[in-house]
């Protein structure tokens, strides 16, 4: 079974046995003794407490999302180096602030050369995947002795990513504004978040609850989503999963290859599909009609393209795929 990152990199470390990743869940614990004596903020990441200096000088982030939360907390001035950009531009959030930080790397991240030199006092990650040593990324470890942190965020942490949800975001902006200093625009930040995630839920009150399949496509491999965060995201958009962690498929992994006759079983009134550019877009929706078109959601051309990027764990797209699902799946609310 092929992935790509739409689904992140851990279906495929899954498969090919690579589960020694670090483990990881956390939340915010603030050591304010040690805090008020050395500025430092202690938080328990990935399951193991990392001291984090306050106000970093020198921030990389492993991917555009995070890069965006920084400059959303007003520390994209910070950022000196992006990485899985996908050839895309960096986020709007940097550029109209007038920062412009070093592309690392494009279509993976980067070699453990390429972000050493970089000399960062702080790495900000989506996933546990990129600091695989296997994959000829720095470690966590590394990181450390060259005098950097690093945080992952809270749904990408590996033992977390079949339980993860969209609030985890939530924690993750409570950590960086602790990290950089600026706990007050984290809180403006975190009512934000919170106010998309409500209005979502408004939109589904009082409402039949419309039937949805999660799908990534790669040829005619079929691979439908049934826990993690981008569950989640469903769920906070008011739909009703046709898949979900307690069916067999996803109590060990939130992702697995499914038949075309089992979906045409569920017949969910939604599609949402993830895809990575608009040719893998049109080329899904071509399947879709061809291979499906007994699905009510391919007769009644309700299928949603979520960029791949947007399911990331602890990213601000989490918020923006819960809303363009919930007005998908309640047009006229």
């Amino acid at each position: 079974m092929k992935h790509t990152r739409a689904t992140t990199f851990y279906a495929s470390l899954a498969l090919a046995g690579l589960v020694a990743l670090t483990g990881c869940g956390q939340s915010v614990t603030e050591n304010t003794a040690q805090s008020s004596q050395s500025q430092n903020v202690s938080l328990e990441n990935c399951g193991e407490p990392v001291d984090f200096a306050t106000n970093p000088e020198r921030i990389v982030a492993l991917n555009p999302g995070q890069a965006d939360l920084m400059a959303r907390l007003g520390a994209g001035d910070k950022v000196i180096g992006v990485a899985q950009t996908n050839g895309k531009e960096l986020p709007e959030s940097l550029t109209s602030q007038g920062h412009n930080p070093q592309v690392i790397s494009e279509d993976a991240p980067p070699s453990r050369e390429d972000l050493l030199k970089l000399n960062p006092d702080l790495v900000l990650s989506p996933t546990t995947y990129e600091f695989t040593a296997e994959q000829g990324y720095a470690t966590q470890d590394q990181l450390k002795e060259a005098g950097a942190a690093s945080y992952v965020a809270e749904a990408g942490c590996f033992n977390n990513r079949s339980t993860a949800k969209v609030s985890d975001l939530l924690t993750d902006i409570e950590a960086y504004g602790k990290i950089l200093g600026k706990e007050d625009e984290a809180k403006k930040l975190s009512e934000q978040a919170q106010a998309q995630l409500d209005e979502a839920k408004k939109r589904s009150e009082g409402k039949e609850k419309q039937t949805l399949a999660q799908l990534y496509i790669e040829g005619d491999t079929l691979t439908a989503i049934g826990a993690g965060v981008e569950h989640s995201m469903a769920e906070a958009a008011g739909a009703q999963n046709v898949f979900n962690p307690e069916d067999s498929g996803f109590k060990d992994f939130f992702a697995a290859e499914v038949s075309r006759e089992e979906l045409l079983k569920k017949n969910p009134d939604v599609i949402v599909f993830t895809t990575t550019s608009e040719e893998h877009e049109k080329t899904t929706r071509e399947w879709l009609k061809k291979n499906l078109s007994g699905v009510k959601a391919v007769q009644d051309d309700r299928l949603v393209a979520i960029p791949s990027s947007d399911t990331l764990p602890g990213t601000w797209g989490n918020l923006d795929t819960v809303t363009t699902i919930s007005k998908a799946l309640y047009p006229d609310s």
